[in-house]
């Protein structure tokens, strides 16, 4: 059976889901204070990526620390099923989005779920533009960056 003809589907099939987990707790089991301007900014990111985005409540999670303790917090899952071209083209500033969070939120990883598999950021970039996600990008547009490379 054709499950798209069966529905009247004409928009297309995405096949590969992008989760985001937003912690509200520092690498230290602090709360950092400002987890809904980091979720808005990946909200807008994630509909770009992939046309939508769907924000799940805060869940319950825990993490081990280096000491081996667990720590509490309330994550915000937030994923959208992704566009690949948009996906390439974004790559660069979800890595931006995703190492800043990491940075400004003092975390010892940032997890990113693709396709199946949870990737795990425990070094993060330099910062490359401090007023981001500050501001807001129109749906639609992307900041583009070439990066020289030498051979």
């Amino acid at each position: 059976m054709d499950i798209g003809h069966a529905l009247g589907a004409d928009g297309g099939t995405s096949v590969q889901a992008l989760t985001l987990y937003l912690p509200n707790k520092d690498r230290d089991g602090r709360e950092f204070g400002d987890q809904r301007r980091w979720v808005l900014a990946a909200a807008q990111l994630l509909a770009r990526i992939g046309g939508g985005v769907t924000i799940l409540p805060a869940a319950e999670g825990g993490w081990q620390n280096p000491d081996g303790g667990l720590v509490w917090e309330s994550p915000v899952l937030l994923y959208t099923y992704i566009r690949p071209t948009e996906f390439r083209l974004l790559m660069p500033e979800l890595r931006e989005f995703l190492h800043k969070l990491g940075r400004e939120t003092n975390q010892g990883e940032v997890a990113v779920e693709f396709d199946g598999r949870l990737y795990r950021i425990t070094t993060f970039d330099e910062d490359g533009d401090p007023s981001w996600p500050n501001k807001t990008r129109p749906i639609g547009r992307s900041k583009t960056r070439r990066r020289r490379t030498t051979e």
